[in-house]
C-alpha cells in the first residue's frame, strides 16, 4: 500500500554537476566500510607484494653488475642496508623472493575477484530488495526496460568502479612501497618517480573529465535502447503480423546509433590513457635518469635498482591512472543505480500496525485522484459497499475504472478523500494482513514459466489441497487433470501453449488460493470465448456471498451476477444500483445494454421495461 505522502521522484537523470567530487575516495571508502576484512588482507599482501619485488629488482640489479663485472661476490651499501653476499647467494635471495611475490600476487589477484564477485551480487540483490518494496505509484512510472537495463547492463558497468577501486589500491600501495625504497637508495630518485607521477596525473586529468561525461551520455543510450529492445520482443506477434520487421529494425537501430559515438569515445578515451601515459613516462624517464646519472654516478649497483624501480613504479603509475580513469567512467552508472534505489526505497509506505480481520464495509468517501494534478481521473467518488456483496463496474474506456481499481487494491493513494475499510483508513492495517485480504485478477493473464502448481501458489506459502481447491473453483481443476503431467505441467511464456480462458482460471484459482475477503476483477471475460466466458461466470456465480466480489466488466453479462453495479462516466459517479434500477433510469448502463447483442436475459428485461 501506498503512504498518502508519497512524492514523485526523477529516476532518469542524474546532472553531472550533482556528481559527487570525491568519487574515488568514496568508492575505496565504500569498499573498506563492506569488505573490512578483505580489504584489509588485499592492502597487506600489497604491501609485502611491494616489498618483495623491491627486494627482487635490487637482486637482479646486483647480481646483473657482479656478471658484468665477472665477480662472484659483493660488498656495496644499498640505502640503509650493508650488502655482503656471493652470486649464488644472492640467486637464492632473488628466487625466495620471486616465489614470496608469486604468493603474495596470487592472494592480490583472488582478493579482488572476491570484492567484485561479492559487491555484484549484492548490488543486485539490493536494487531488486528496494524494487520490490516500492510503491506501483514508482514502479509504474518506469520506463519500458528502464528496470531490467539498470539490474543488468548497469550493474555490470558500475561494477567496473569496485574492481578498479580494488586494483588501484593494490597498485597505489606497491608505488607507495616502491618510493619509500627509492627514498632508501636516493632521495632524486624518489623524486624523480613523484615528478612522473604527478606530471602525468595533471596531463591526463582532461581526458579523465571528458571520459566521464561521455559515460553519462552513454548510460542515457543503454537505458533507451534497452526500452527499444524491450518493447520490440513485446510487439514481436505483430509486428510479423503487420510486416513491420524492416521499420523495427530501423527503430532499433536508430537508438543503436544513439549511442555509438559516446561508447566508441568512452572506449578510445579508455586506451588512450593507457598510451598517453606509457609514452610520456618513457620521455619522464629519460629525464629522471639523466639528474640520477650526475647527481649520484659512483654506486652503480644503486643506479641500477633505481632504474629499475622507475620503470616498475611506471608501471604501477600507469595502473593508478586506469584504475582512476575507469573509476570515474563508472560513476554515472553507479549515481543512477543509487538514485533507483533511493527513489525506490523511499517511495515504500510503512505498515500500520492493527491487523485485518473480518471485511465487514468497504467504502470511498469523497475520492479524487490525479496522475498529473492537470486532469482528474477519478471525481468525489462515494462508494459504501458491505462485506460480502458483489459489485460491478462499468463505464466507457478512459472514464477511471482501472484507476478505481488500483485505489481499492491499495496500489495507489487517492489525491484527496478517504480511503476506508471498516471505518479505518486503509494505510492503519498491516501489509502482511492486507496482502492476504485482497486478491487480484487482472484483464490480461499473467503466468510464471513454472508449473500449474506454482503459478496458483505465486510464491506463497500455500498447501497443495488449497491450491488444488482453488482450481475447482476456479473451474479449472478438470482441464489440469487432463494434461500429461496434471499439476506438474509447464505453463507460462514460451512453455506449452494453453488456452487464453485456460490461462484466466489458473490467474482465478491463483487469486482465491489464500482464501481471500476482497476479491477484484479486471475485465475477466473481455477476451475469452462463450464458453470460457461461462465457466468463468459459473465460477463467479458459486463465490458469490463468500467475499467481497468487485467485478470491473464491459460485457454486461458479467455484470448480471451483481447485485449492484457502479456506473463511472468521465471519472465521476454516473449511477449506482441494481441492474433493473440501472435499466429503468437510462444513462449510460441503459444505452451499453442496448448496443450488446451478446446478453439476451438483459435485452429481454430492456425490451419488458419498454
Amino acid at each position: 500500500m501506498l503512504s498518502p505522502s508519497s512524492r514523485k521522484r526523477s529516476q532518469d537523470s542524474t546532472p553531472a554537476d550533482s556528481l559527487p567530487k570525491s568519487f574515488v575516495w568514496e568508492q575505496i571508502r565504500h569498499l573498506l566500510s563492506a569488505m573490512p576484512l578483505s580489504m584489509a588482507g588485499l592492502a597487506l599482501s600489497s604491501v609485502a607484494g611491494g616489498f618483495a619485488e623491491a627486494g627482487v629488482l635490487a637482486v637482479l640489479a646486483e647480481t646483473a653488475l657482479l656478471i658484468a663485472k665477472h665477480q662472484s661476490d659483493i660488498a656495496t651499501t644499498l640505502g640503509p642496508v650493508r650488502l655482503h653476499a656471493s652470486i649464488g647467494a644472492l640467486l637464492v635471495l632473488g628466487i625466495g623472493l620471486a616465489l614470496a611475490r608469486l604468493a603474495l600476487g596470487l592472494v592480490t589477484s583472488f582478493i579482488p575477484a572476491r570484492i567484485v564477485t561479492s559487491m555484484q551480487a549484492t548490488l543486485r540483490s539490493d536494487l531488486f530488495d528496494a524494487f520490490t518494496r516500492a510503491s506501483w505509484n514508482v514502479q509504474s512510472r518506469d520506463r519500458e526496460g528502464h528496470f531490467q537495463e539498470l539490474i543488468t547492463n548497469h550493474i555490470n558497468s558500475a561494477i567496473q568502479a569496485y574492481s578498479a577501486a580494488a586494483a588501484l589500491i593494490t597498485a597505489a600501495l606497491t608505488f607507495l612501497v616502491l618510493v619509500i625504497s627509492a627514498v632508501a637508495l636516493s632521495p632524486f630518485a624518489a623524486l624523480g618517480i613523484i615528478l612522473v607521477a604527478g606530471t602525468l596525473a595533471a596531463v591526463l586529468r582532461p581526458l579523465g573529465n571528458l571520459g566521464q561525461r561521455r559515460a553519462a551520455a552513454l548510460s542515457e543510450g543503454w537505458l533507451a535502447y534497452a526500452g527499444g529492445v524491450n518493447e520490440a520482443v513485446r510487439l514481436a506477434e505483430e509486428t510479423h503480423v503487420f510486416g513491420a520487421q524492416a521499420k523495427q529494425r530501423e527503430r532499433l537501430d536508430a537508438f543503436i546509433a544513439s549511442f555509438h559515438r559516446p561508447n566508441l569515445h568512452v572506449n578510445w578515451l579508455a586506451r588512450l590513457v593507457s598510451t598517453v601515459y606509457q609514452s610520456l613516462i618513457y620521455l619522464l624517464l629519460v629525464v629522471s635518469l639523466l639528474v640520477l646519472y650526475y647527481a649520484a654516478p659512483a654506486n652503480l649497483g644503486a643506479l641500477g635498482v633505481v632504474v629499475l624501480m622507475l620503470v616498475r613504479s611506471g608501471s604501477y603509475g600507469q595502473a593508478v591512472q586506469s584504475g582512476i580513469q575507469t573509476l570515474r567512467q563508472s560513476q554515472p552508472y553507479v549515481d543512477r543505480l543509487r538514485a533507483a534505489e533511493r527513489a525506490y526505497r523511499e517511495s515504500a509506505a510503512p505498515t500500520g500496525a492493527e491487523p485485518l480481520g473480518e471485511l465487514k464495509t468497504l467504502e470511498l468517501r469523497d475520492v479524487s485522484f490525479s496522475y498529473d494534478r492537470a486532469m482528474a481521473a477519478l471525481k468525489h467518488l462515494n462508494l459504501e459497499v458491505v462485506g460480502g456483496e458483489t459489485i460491478g463496474v462499468v463505464g466507457p474506456s478512459g472514464a477511471g475504472k482501472s484507476t478505481l481499481v488500483q485505489i481499492l487494491l491499495g496500489l495507489r493513494p487517492p489525491t484527496s478523500g478517504e480511503y476506508l475499510i471498516n471505518g479505518r483508513g486503509v494505510g492503519e492495517y498491516t501489509n502482511e494482513s492486507w496482502n492476504r485480504a485482497v486478491a487480484y485478477v487482472p484483464q490480461e493473464p499473467r503466468l510464471l514459466h513454472a508449473s500449474v502448481t506454482e503459478n496458483i501458489r505465486f510464491f506463497r506459502e500455500i498447501p497443495d489441497d488449497a491450491v488444488m481447491r482453488a482450481a475447482i473453483d476456479a473451474g479449472i481443476h478438470d482441464d489440469i487433470m487432463r494434461w500429461s503431467d496434471g499439476y506438474n505441467t509447464m505453463v507460462g511464456p514460451r512453455a506449452d501453449a494453453i488456452s487464453g480462458g485456460q490461462q484466466q482460471r489458473i490467474c482465478l484459482a491463483r487469486a482465491l488460493a489464500a482464501e481471500p475477503a476482497l476479491l477484484i476483477l479486471d475485465e475477466p471475460t473481455s477476451a475469452l470465448d462463450p464458453l470460457a466466458e461461462q465457466l468463468i461466470q459459473d465460477s463467479l456465480m458459486r463465490l458469490r456471498g463468500n467475499l467481497t466480489l468487485v467485478v470491473v466488466a464491459h460485457r454486461m453479462s458479467t455484470l448480471e451476477i451483481c447485485e449492484r453495479v457502479l456506473v463511472i462516466v468521465d471519472g465521476a459517479v454516473e449511477a449506482f444500483g441494481s441492474v433493473a434500477e440501472l435499466l429503468s433510469c437510462g444513462g449510460y448502463y441503459r444505452s451499453a445494454v442496448a448496443a450488446s447483442l451478446t446478453a439476451p436475459t438483459t435485452l429481454a428485461r430492456l425490451t419488458s421495461l419498454d
